[in-house]
This record gives C-alpha cells, sequence and structure tokens, in this order.
C-alpha cells in the first residue's frame, strides 16, 4: 500500500515532534513515566502534572496509525510504548468525582476534562479502526471515560463555548465506545442547546462576545461529532450551523492571515485547521508555546491527514456593522479595516503588504494603568456609513500575578478544602473575573470616532481626564486578560510592516483630541 501524500499541515506538525517529544516524560523507571508536563518532571517546580499536556497523546497515536510520508514514527514500537505509559499515568491523574485539573490541585477543571476526554476517545478509536491492540491499557483508559462523561454531565458550563463543544463532542466519544445511549442522547440534547445560544450572526459567546480563534476550536469539535454518525437528529441544522460558524471566522482573517485578534473577546489570532476550515494561518505549530504544542498539535496532523491546505477565501469588497457584537468591518480596493466598538474602538487596519494596530486608549495616572481595549457593554456604539462612534470610560488594568504569600494560602486552601464540589465551583466562580474579566472603570473618559471612505481612514480620539498627553498611550497591540492561548509573537507586529499615519493633536484644559489620518493612493 502506498503512503499517504503529504502536505503542509502535516510537515509542519512533524517539525515540532521532537519538540512535543521532549515534554514526555520518557524514563521507563520514574514514577511520572507518560507525564507530558515537563514543569511537573523535569524542572519539579509544579505540584500537579496538568491533565491538559496529556492530549498530546493523541498526536502520537496519529503518528503511530499514519503511514504518511516523513512520518517515521509510523508503527513504532518504541512510540507504541510511550503511548501505552501516557495512557497510564493519564488515568492516575482522574480525581474520585471524574474530573481532572489543569491549572492548580482539586481543580476539577470542565475544559481539562472535555478536551482530554475527546482526545483519549479519538485514540482509542483509533487504535480500534487500525487492529492495534493493548487491552490492558484500553479497559483503563475506557473506564476513565466512563467516569468523565458523567462528571461533564453534571457539571454546567455557560460563559465559555468552546469548553461546551469539547465536552459534547467528548460524551458523544465516549457513548460510541461503550454503545452507552444515554451519553448519546445527553450529548444530542447539550449539542440542541448550544445550537439555540448561537448568535445570528454566527459567533458562539466566549467571555462576553465572539472570538476568533476559540470558534475555529468549535467548529473543530462540532465537525468531529458530525461525522461521529451516531444519530442524524438535528443533522441539517447542525451543517447550517457550522456553516453560519465558517463564514463568520472568513470575514475576519486578515490579508495577512491571521485571524481575530485583540479586537476580539479573547486576543487570539490562530487558525485550528479542520475539514471545515483548511486553511494555514499565520499562526502554526511553531509558533506555539510547549504548552498549546501538547494541547492541540494533533489538529494540524488530524486536518493533514484529510485535506491539504486551502487558499483562503478572496475578501469581498464590503461595508458591514454587525450589530450584537459591535464589529465594523469594511474590506475595498484600498483597505481592510476592523473595529470593535465594544472594546473601546480597538482596531487593525491593513493596506497592501502594511499593517496598523490599535488596542484602544491607554492611560497612566499615580492611580494605576487603564485600558479602554477592555470588553464592555456599557460603552456606547453609535454606527451611520462611513462612521462609528464609541465612548464611554477607560478601565483599569488588572494584572493578578501570583505572589508567594497567595500560592502558598491558595494551595493549602486546595489541598484541605478543594475535593469539595460545591467548593471547585465556587473557586472557579470567583477566578474567572479575577483573571480574565474587568468591571472597575475610572473617571476618565473617552471618545473614538473612525471615520472612513474609499481612499481614506481618520481616528480621532478624545481622552477627558489624563493628567497629561504623555499619559495617553495609543498604537498598542496590547491585551491584558489571562488567555493563555494568546499573545503569540509574529513578524508583521514590528515597525517594517507598520503604516504611518499623519497626527494632528490639540489641548483645551484637560481634554486632549487626537487625530490620526491614513490616505491611500
Amino acid at each position: 500500500m502506498s503512503k499517504i501524500k503529504s502536505n503542509k499541515f502535516i510537515e509542519l506538525s512533524l517539525e515540532q515532534i521532537p519538540r512535543l517529544l521532549g515534554q514526555l516524560n520518557r524514563n521507563p523507571s520514574s514514577v511520572s513515566y507518560g507525564s507530558f508536563d515537563r514543569a511537573y518532571w523535569h524542572y519539579r517546580t509544579n505540584d500537579i502534572s496538568c491533565a491538559r499536556y496529556q492530549e498530546a497523546v493523541y498526536t502520537l497515536v496519529l503518528l503511530y496509525c499514519s503511514d504518511v510520508e516523513g512520518n517515521n514514527y509510523f508503527q513504532d514500537k518504541k512510540l507504541l510504548e510511550y503511548i501505552r505509559a501516557s495512557f497510564c499515568f493519564t488515568a492516575g491523574l482522574q480525581r474520585r468525582n471524574g474530573s481532572f485539573d489543569e491549572w492548580y490541585i482539586n481543580e476539577g477543571s470542565y475544559v481539562a476534562t472535555a478536551f482530554l476526554v475527546a482526545a483519549l476517545s479519538e485514540s482509542i478509536d483509533l487504535f480500534r479502526k487500525n487492529k492495534v491492540v493493548i487491552e490492558e491499557e484500553e479497559e483503563l483508559i475506557l473506564g476513565v471515560l466512563e467516569r468523565a462523561a458523567i462528571f461533564l454531565i453534571r457539571a454546567s458550563e455557560q460563559t465559555v463555548m468552546n469548553q461546551v463543544s469539547g465536552a459534547i463532542f467528548a460524551i458523544a466519544s465516549v457513548g460510541k465506545l461503550r454503545n452507552n445511549d444515554f451519553f448519546i442522547e445527553t450529548a444530542q440534547q447539550l449539542l440542541n442547546h448550544l445550537m439555540s445560544l448561537q448568535s445570528p450572526e454566527g459567533w458562539w459567546m466566549e467571555y462576553g462576545g465572539p472570538d476568533i480563534g476559540y470558534l475555529t476550536l468549535t467548529i473543530s469539535y462540532l465537525e468531529k461529532y458530525q461525522k461521529l454518525s451516531i444519530t442524524q437528529k438535528n443533522f441539517e441544522p447542525l451543517t447550517e450551523s457550522i456553516q453560519r460558524a465558517k463564514y463568520f471566522v472568513e470575514k475576519f482573517i486578515a490579508p495577512d492571515v491571521t485571524a481575530g485578534g485583540e479586537y476580539m473577546s479573547r486576543n487570539t489570532e490562530y487558525i485550528i485547521p479542520s475539514e471545515t476550515l483548511p486553511y494555514l494561518g499565520a499562526i502554526t505549530p511553531t509558533h506555539l508555546d510547549d504548552r498549546y504544542l501538547c494541547y492541540v498539535l494533533y489538529n494540524w496532523i488530524y486536518t493533514g491527514l484529510i485535506v491539504a491546505p486551502q487558499k483562503i477565501p478572496v475578501l469581498v469588497n464590503k461595508e458591514e456593522f454587525l450589530n450584537e457584537c459591535g464589529i465594523l468591518r469594511v474590506v475595498n480596493e484600498s483597505y481592510f479595516l476592523v473595529v470593535n466598538g465594544k472594546k473601546g474602538g480597538s482596531l487593525r487596519l491593513y493596506s497592501k503588504d502594511k499593517n496598523y494596530y490599535d488596542s484602544a486608549v491607554e492611560v497612566s495616572s499615580h492611580h494605576g494603568n487603564f485600558s479602554a481595549g477592555i470588553l464592555d457593554d456599557a460603552n456606547q456604539i453609535s454606527f451611520r456609513p462611513g462612521s462609528l462612534h464609541v465612548s464611554g470610560f477607560v478601565k483599569c488594568i488588572k494584572e493578578p500575578l501570583l505572589k508567594t504569600a497567595l500560592s502558598v494560602a491558595f494551595k493549602v486552601w486546595q489541598l484541605l478544602f478543594g475535593r469539595f464540589s460545591f467548593l471547585q465551583r465556587s473557586m472557579k466562580k470567583f477566578l474567572r473575573p479575577q483573571m480574565i474579566s474587568y468591571s472597575n472603570r475610572s473617571g476618565i473618559a473617552f471618545e473614538r470616532n473612525v471615520e472612513y471612505g474609499s481612499r481614506v481612514v481618520a481616528i480621532t480620539d478624545i481622552v477627558i481626564g489624563a493628567e497629561s498627553r504623555n499619559a495617553i498611550l495609543l498604537e498598542a497591540k496590547s491585551a491584558y486578560s489571562a488567555v493563555p492561548s494568546s499573545k503569540y509573537a509574529l513578524a508583521q507586529e514590528f515597525a517594517v510592516c507598520q503604516m504611518v499615519p499623519v497626527w494632528d493633536e490639540k489641548k483645551d484644559g484637560d481634554t486632549y483630541t487626537i487625530k490620526r489620518t491614513f490616505s491611500f493612493d
């Protein structure tokens, strides 16, 4: 039988396999043999082995089972040993209630449980299809999967819909592996609810608004659910739902093939590839840190085994304001412009091979640092063709870095009391707004007016109450909320790629007016 033809999805992934294997404890006599958390088993700076790192086992399973060009890991005996070790170590990480921990002990993480179960169930299913027999480990993992599926069914997630999509696929996958009708029907019910929450604009909620990177992940999970073929209920509505989400994503793939960014709710810029979105974005496995390489690399391999990267659709010239998410998108022959009113007018502008980033007004003072680029439904937004105006108050930038005393107190609390499910939920409810959401407005008011024509874009900022002009920062590509899969660096962020506007400024008392104009020949 001839080898599967390779493509860029697979080639880029194979380049990263030595780095991935470097995260794995490959010492057979080690008590943590099979852990992918290098900080836990090698640096010994973590007191838990993060369960989400174990998703990397699916990457190894794909390599073991795929006779693709350039894959030297196909049916490698040593690789199979590592997979079996990873299965065994993963089983030992499960809590009594069926959950797994990602960030801290006794966390009972919904997302870690959902995404890990998805990866493990896909691994077992692929081994079965390829007649790879590991009876002892398979039975062990099947028990893990059942307990985890029950945890997911009993748990609830209302804020982050990509996690719900992963849980739906995970529960359904376990149901198929175990011929469990209850799991299959429950997954279908959860899917019905998820589809009912989709915005008519095509997106699902991610901490208050749409986010492109996480939406591509949602699409991937829903596509995989559909391929399970365990039920034909709502098959057509699901297809339509996926297509609406795809269309929304494609609107925000920029000319430099970044997707989204600081103007979206969670600031991500990547595309998780899938058969629905077979696109190679600017952020590839090369750009991922070690953590997310373990979490998501298999998506590039899985997609590459189905389809080669496709050409990203050409942007259609259009002016469009999406009222529910507050985003303006303008595409014409001269430029590509995106502005989010709910994030203080945070914007991106592209023309030819140049770009311009501005994550809204930032203001420093003796009382701290503030930003208008933090998602705020209270912003006043008005749109008319040719102009978007937004006003509101800048919000305090919070960066709750972990301090030693707080860390010790937190870990003691979690060790003693975190095992109780109701306290797990309370802790998560408390931590989320501390780390990800913002609510504290200042007395410093701002206005941003973005005016645009066929060959000109003008951005006018008014800041009332700043201590000085030097206290006002513009042109920043910044995001301060704790989103682990954001802030990957790209070459186009640097000055050689940046457009330069014409500046005009004036001061009237404590009111500063700053105008930037871009002209396109």
